[in-house]
């Protein structure tokens, strides 16, 4: 008897061990070494039958900045299924134009096939002229062939938004900004005699260092840099890290760059590309989001199911359908148009086309941008400029790109970080105009409806208010690509416009431009302002050690003053790439487009995530601000279907997250005759039972364990081809895995920190188990149904 039940114990510890194998540690699910990962295959795909008529729990239209982090994080739990959908390719094609830091500026990428190729319309406060509108198209989006810039705004600029959202059921503050920002970055430290001679400040507690997104500075910086902080310090500003939350003063910032590989980093390479693969995400290129579909609605609420696809005009049109979500990323023009395709808009937009209003929201309306203009001067002659790398002089490009690909070092890493802020104080402006009248001619001159004048309105309040503060009202660039050989350039960007413009669509077709309308100095106060920093640009020209390198203005022209400056930095100024506003994120009775939550108003399951909806502007460059908002955004949508056990004595979860039912305290008449039935059975019988229980126990465990030592060894084998199909293994960032440093808790990069384990999130917030609803194995969950 006693061997029987030593075998039966056997069998039981047999049992035991085959639940620990398989069932899994949602926790863990995306440890690079984690055996479970290995049963889905993650899909980047160009076909469209491979999504056609299938659903997902999200889908995402675009992969850009926004659109690639959000389904980044999404994936992290593996019972979301996530499909983004991009217009543009998967940048395999242009991976050494993509990935060489120079070659943003050198050999940019957004007029061809990676660029959307748009214009503005003609603006009749800019000399009636129609500006390039610029644009990312492709995975990683703007990120992927942009500047580079790692900068953020300051507290006021971010405080502004949860002012203009009082009672919001989501806090949007500085705080939680610096938060979500940091969650994003892997900060690296500059080498000290770098720092040094370049005058860097970088201060750890105002950056994060666990995050999936490399943030750095160039290996090899031009030796003229070294006269920018010195020649600020010598007018009174202060040289310090810009990220604390003051941008007010100078310094050289960092870029999404890995330092140590000479690498551009983007939502591509730090969200996407790692080799522990995410196999609940699908990526479809080369395919355009034409319109959302809604079924139905709930609560009074339209209800997307799903969205229509094609490549082109001319291409077969397909659709696929959202079991939870529908997820606008299409970047702050292409999303509004999208949501007015869809018949999310105004109705003035739409009526006119034969389009249907579904919901008249201000869509596109309220559009604001940093407007740029660029002073050129000439230096002493000898001085080591881009111009020469630029344009392949002596074949200087050839011998550094050379370099690069040998050491990942040289002139091909520098991309421009000398930058500065300066505020209305130090150009002398205090002419704040009228918030009620400005809004209200503003909003008269496009049709503007009643609701958005009175948030315009308040916006503005806000605005006037930082005038005498430190708000930093114009980012003042050293670009090192001037005229000729001889020369630089001096950026000037207002960052605080007051003209507000919008987007709209030109025809019903999806694959038409829209029109774009910044209205570029179409309230006089920005005008005013920007004659006010040309003349401070002068000043910075001829002071300290840049005035001594400097030799004259070449344009405008040291001369050209008043109604010419004017006119010339009208015809000269163009977008510096930061569009936003055009879905804002504010109260509905403001001209709201979304809530906190990024919710599109009158829908139950649209959401908006990139910097369309950010609803002022912020003193910096827009990269850093997206990353905060799509991974601020990653985490309301996780907290939404969080799934929380049952709390009743009577029921308790399983593994997967289902409930069972306890067992009464009375047995029914079935166990008991199954009770009664075991009870007859004699000694030896038992005794049978226990030993052929226990030979099975064992040969089972030695062919689980068999397997599973044989499935490891297959797994751990480096993955001999790429993530892209036409792409090699060896290729930077494909074969990295997030890094697995401590990262820093919830206080914005100070305090406690946990560890990051594998693909888990850092600051994750949400462990919980997996739903039977949509567990690993059910994958899709079809809680929404389907039509057209």
């Amino acid at each position: 008897m006693s061997r029987a039940l030593t075998l039966a114990l056997y069998a039981l510890l047999a049992l035991n061990l085959v639940a620990a194998l398989t069932i899994r540690n949602p926790s863990e699910a995306y440890n690079p070494n984690h055996p479970n990962v290995r049963m889905f295959k993650r899909a980047l795909t160009t076909n469209p039958a491979d999504v056609a008529g299938k659903s997902y729990d999200f889908i995402i239209a675009g992969g850009g900045l926004a659109g690639l982090t959000l389904a980044g994080r999404l994936a992290e739990w593996s019972n979301f299924t996530v499909l983004v959908i991009e217009a543009g390719g998967d940048g395999s094609d242009v991976q050494i134009q993509e990935t060489v830091p120079g070659f943003a500026y050198m050999k940019g990428l957004s007029a061809g096939p990676y660029g959307w190729g748009y214009k503005t319309v003609n603006m009749t406060d800019s000399l009636n002229m129609a500006k390039n509108y610029p644009l990312g198209k492709g995975l990683g989006g703007s990120g992927a062939i942009n500047g580079m810039f790692w900068c953020r705004g300051s507290s006021d600029d971010y405080d502004a938004w949860g002012a203009l959202n009082p009672g919001g059921a989501v806090a949007w503050n500085w705080a939680e900004m610096q938060k979500y920002i940091n969650k994003a970055e892997n900060v690296q430290m500059p080498p000290q005699a770098q720092a040094d001679q370049f005058h860097i400040i970088l201060d750890p507690k105002s950056h994060g260092t666990g995050g999936p997104l490399q943030i750095g500075f160039s290996k090899y910086i031009y030796p003229i840099v070294a006269n920018w902080v010195p020649s600020w310090q010598s007018l009174g500003f202060t040289n310090k890290d810009l990220a604390s939350g003051n941008v007010h003063g100078v310094t050289i910032t960092p870029s999404t760059m890995d330092a140590a590989k000479g690498a551009r980093s983007d939502s591509r390479t730090a969200y996407i590309d790692p080799k522990a693969a995410f196999p609940n995400l699908t990526v479809l290129s080369r395919q355009q989001v034409t319109k959302i579909m809604f079924n139905n609605t709930m609560g009074g609420n339209l209800t997307a199911n799903g969205v229509q696809f094609q490549a082109d005009a001319a291409s077969t049109q397909y659709s696929v359908f959202a079991n939870k979500e529908v997820i606008v990323s299409g970047g702050a023009i292409n999303s509004p148009k999208l949501l007015q395709l869809s018949g999310i808009g105004p109705s003035s937009v739409l009526q006119p086309l034969g389009l249907p209003v579904l919901a008249d929201l201000p869509v596109g309306q309220g559009f604001h941008d940093h407007v740029s203009f660029g002073m050129y001067f000439s230096i002493q002659a000898g001085l080591e400029t881009w111009f020469n790398l630029a344009m392949n002089v002596s074949g200087a490009q050839d011998a550094a790109l050379a370099q690069w690909q040998a050491t990942a070092d040289g002139p091909l890493t520098y991309v421009n970080e000398a930058i500065g802020y300066i505020n209305a104080a130090d150009i002398g402006f205090t002419a704040a105009p009228d918030a009620a009248g400005t809004a209200a001619a503003v909003s008269s001159k496009y049709g503007f409806p009643a609701a958005l004048q009175k948030g315009i309105q308040a916006q503005y309040g806000i605005q006037n208010t930082q005038l005498p503060t430190d708000a930093g009202q114009f980012e003042i660039i050293m670009h090192l690509w001037g005229k000729d050989a001889s020369s630089i350039a001096i950026q000037i960007a207002l960052q605080h416009p007051y003209s507000r413009g919008h987007v709209a669509l030109a025809s019903a077709s999806p694959f038409d431009p829209p029109l774009i309308d910044p209205d570029y100095f179409g309230v006089d106060a920005d005008t005013q302002m920007m004659s006010a920093a040309v003349a401070w640009v002068r000043k910075l020209a001829a002071q300290g050690p840049l005035g001594a390198i400097i030799t004259g203005e070449q344009s405008p022209g040291a001369n050209v003053t008043g109604e010419d400056l004017v006119n010339a930095f009208k015809a000269a100024s163009g977008t510096e790439f930061h569009p936003l506003a055009t879905a804002a994120m504010l109260p509905k009775d403001s001209g709201g487009v979304v809530d906190t939550t990024l919710t599109v108003y009158g829908t139950q399951n649209v959401r908006v995530v990139d910097a369309s909806i950010m609803p002022l502007h912020v003193a910096a460059h827009l990269m850093a601000s997206t990353y905060g908002v799509a991974e601020k955004a990653a985490d309301i949508i996780k907290a939404k279907y969080a799934y929380h056990p049952p709390t009743s004595s009577s029921a308790a979860p399983t593994s997967h997250g289902t409930t069972v039912a306890e067992p009464s305290s009375a047995p029914t008449d079935t166990t008991a005759g199954s009770s009664a039935s075991s009870s007859s059975l004699s000694t030896g019988a038992k005794i049978g039972i226990g030993v052929g229980a226990g030979i099975g126990a064992v040969l089972l465990l030695g062919a689980i364990l068999m397997f599973c030592v044989n499935r490891n060894k297959k797994a751990n084998q480096p993955n001999k081809n790429g993530w892209y199909t036409n792409q090699p293994a060896a290729t930077g960032y494909g074969q990295d895995a997030y890094a697995m440093q401590n990262v820093p808790g919830s206080g914005g990069g100070q305090g406690g920190g946990q560890q990051q384990r594998g693909f888990d999130s850092p600051h994750r917030p949400f462990d919980r188990p997996l739903s039977a609803a949509g567990s690993v194995d059910t994958m899709a969950t079809g809680d929404l149904p389907r039509g057209g």
